[in-house]
């Protein structure tokens, strides 16, 4: 993409809401553009403001409040992830038939190279990496980002050879269906339901994807995600049974199972390193993506090897005190969750709680029931969860997570696993799940020392 801003044009300013990531990111495609832009946020503060203002000195800022109307002279608006797509505003924009874009839609119009699209409720940032790594492992040049890491509009490249975005079901419902090369709904649990009207509009978001993708992978274990959606064109499918045909799965041979694209064998799910066995149906979808791209999976093994995974998200941080320690932070939800204690057989120490953000926790009592387990609780809603693992598990309620891995040094037996898995937001506690995973890592290795 150019680096250098053209002079402005007249009569079309645009208006952008939102100053966070993705607004900073739009200051910047609109400096190259040449573009009058206004932005504005409910943040006194906005915390992408510098950037904004470094791109684009001369446009204008509303902070601490959105318009209550449309601002005259605006031609175009640009919606950011968080915003309401009911505001008065908004609503105005389109009576008067001004478009009302996403930086997606952006980023679809400026691209040129093929698009992979990942979405899901669980396990998207590592499909969108793994994908990622598989291609450049290849030998494509491949912008890799979204709503994981790089804005979309950053990544654009005149010389790149393939793009994998991770996109949220905000970003989804805010744009255009996506014409991409590929695109994977991986899952879908119940989460952001204090933002989304209910479980079937929030899946509907996200099962976009497909609307317009030229090679639908598909789950096979959830079929009602894609049936009756994508009819017609190709697809391929993932899932831990035998597949057949160009599918991906698992086929046990050789005393044990491997990955495995129909009867062909790929690689031993031993080698692999990520942890979990949730992360072998994330590899074999990410196989599939880079298959629906052309890219003979046999060229993607030594990645697929090495790929250890995104910080926070079922990641090993210690094996002391006899104790098996993972930070699975990410698990913002009742469903990732679920699925990383599904992961982990043996005695059990679960971190859990925060924010749940209207969950319903039953999904976390009946993956624990029968199960060696203590859960240790900290947070907002600890007690409706303790309330739900009553009679179900060992609880105890913890003030933060130095207190938690005290108590799992004193009570787990020897060779358990502690595993920090919130299924809640962090944000009534941390700064965000990061925080909450590297406060983990602190804890642990100034309690337990540390040592993998």
């Amino acid at each position: 993409m150019m680096a250098t801003a053209r002079q402005a044009q007249p009569g079309r300013r645009v208006l952008v809401l939102g100053m966070g990531i993705t607004g900073a990111s739009c200051a910047r495609w609109l400096a190259v553009q040449g573009r009058d832009a206004l932005f504005a946020d409910t943040r006194p503060v906005p915390p992408a403001l510098a950037e904004i203002r470094a791109a684009l000195p001369e446009a204008g800022v509303i902070a601490g409040a959105l318009p209550a109307g449309l601002p005259d002279g605006i031609g175009e608006v640009i919606v950011s992830p968080g915003v309401d797509l009911d505001l008065p505003l908004l609503r105005a924009a389109r009576a008067n038939g001004i478009p009302v874009r996403s930086d997606i839609d952006l980023f679809a119009a400026a691209a040129r190279a093929p698009l992979v699209a990942v979405t899901g409720s669980n396990g998207k940032s590592t499909v969108t990496a793994l994908t990622g790594a598989l291609l450049a492992g290849a030998g494509l040049r491949v912008g890799v980002g979204g709503n994981l890491g790089t804005p979309a509009l950053d990544l654009l490249d005149d010389q790149a050879e393939a793009y994998v975005l991770e996109l949220s079901s905000f970003q989804l419902e805010r744009s255009a269906p996506l014409a991409c090369a590929a695109a994977v709904l991986l899952n879908v649990s119940p989460d952001h339901l204090d933002r989304h009207r209910d479980l079937a509009a929030y899946a509907a978001a996200k099962a976009r994807v497909y609307l317009e993708c030229g090679t639908a992978v598909v789950n096979r274990a959830e079929p009602g995600l894609w049936r009756g959606l994508v009819p017609g064109g190709r697809r391929i499918s993932f899932g831990l049974d035998q597949p057949a045909g160009e599918d991906f799965g698992l086929v046990p041979a050789a005393g044990g199972e491997w990955l495995a694209q129909g009867e062909r064998l790929l690689l031993p799910a031993a080698e692999l390193a990520l942890a979990g066995r949730h992360n072998l149906s994330n590899a074999l979808a990410a196989l599939a993506l880079a298959s629906a791209l052309g890219v003979d999976p046999a060229a993607t093994l030594d990645p697929l090897r090495g790929f250890a995974g995104l910080p926070h998200r079922m990641q090993v941080i210690s094996r002391a005190a006899g104790l098996l320690w993972i930070d699975d932070s990410k698990a913002t939800n009742v469903g990732a969750a679920v699925t990383a204690i599904g992961g982990t057989p043996g005695a059990l120490v679960l971190v859990a709680g925060g924010d749940g953000k209207g969950q319903d926790f039953a999904a976390l009592a009946d993956a624990l029931r029968g199960r060696d387990c203590l859960a240790l609780l900290l947070g907002r809603d600890r007690g409706r969860i303790a309330e739900a693992l009553a009679g179900v598990c060992a609880v105890r309620l913890v003030d933060d997570l130095d207190g938690a891995v005290a108590i799992a040094l004193a009570q787990a037996p020897p060779g358990a696993t502690v595993l920090l898995a919130p299924a809640c937001s962090s944000l009534d506690m941390y700064r965000d799940y990061a925080e909450r995973g590297e406060l983990f890592r602190a804890a642990v290795q100034a309690q337990a020392g540390g040592g993998r």
